[in-house]
C-alpha cells in the first residue's frame, strides 16, 4: 500500500481537486463510496466469481461476510439504481476518486505498477443506446484532456469493447 508524504500528499490532493472540479464541469456527480461492503454486492455483481483470487480474504463481523471493495461498479450501480429515473434523466454520470484494494501476490507485485491498494479515478455512465456514441466522445475528449494537462502528448489508446 502506498505512503503519501507531505509533498506528495500535498500534490495528490490538488491533483484530485482538479479532478474533481473537471467531473463537475463536465456533468459528471461527485460520489463516495464505502471501503468494506457486503460479500453479496460482490456476488451480486458477478464480479467474486471472476476475481476471486485478487481479492482480499472475506471478514466476518456480526451477521454478515464483508470483504474490502475491488472495484467501485457495484457501488456506483447501487447509486444509480437508489431511484426510479426516466429516460429523460439520462445520461448518469457519476465518478468518484475511489479507493480500491486488491490482493496481488508477492510475485507479481512490482514498484508502484502493481499495488494492494490505490485510488482511481473511475467514472460510470448510465445511458440510452442513442446517447452513447456521444458518451464515448465525450469520455476520450475527457482522457485526453486529463492526460494533456499532466504533461502527456505522446500515448497510445487501446478501445476494449
Amino acid at each position: 500500500m502506498i505512503f503519501w508524504h507531505p509533498k506528495g500528499g500535498l500534490m495528490r490532493k490538488l491533483m484530485e481537486d482538479w479532478m474533481r472540479e473537471e467531473y463537475l464541469k463536465r456533468g459528471y456527480s461527485l460520489v463516495i463510496t464505502p471501503h468494506v461492503a457486503r460479500r453479496q454486492l460482490g456476488k451480486s455483481a458477478g464480479t467474486t466469481a471472476t476475481n476471486a483470487e485478487n481479492m482480499f480474504s472475506v471478514m466476518e463481523l456480526d451477521d454478515a461476510e464483508y470483504r474490502m471493495k475491488p472495484m467501485n461498479c457495484p457501488f456506483h450501480i447501487l447509486i444509480y439504481k437508489d431511484s426510479l429515473r426516466s429516460y429523460r434523466d439520462l445520461p448518469v454520470r457519476l465518478g468518484e476518486m475511489g479507493t480500491v484494494y486488491r490482493y496481488e501476490r508477492s510475485g507479481v507485485m512490482h514498484g508502484l505498477l502493481r499495488v494492494r491498494g490505490f485510488t482511481q479515478d473511475d467514472a460510470h455512465i448510465f445511458c440510452t443506446p442513442a446517447q452513447i456514441e456521444d458518451e464515448v466522445v465525450g469520455c476520450i475528449d475527457f482522457a485526453v484532456a486529463v492526460l494533456n494537462t499532466f504533461g502527456f502528448d505522446k500515448f497510445q489508446v487501446e478501445l476494449s469493447t
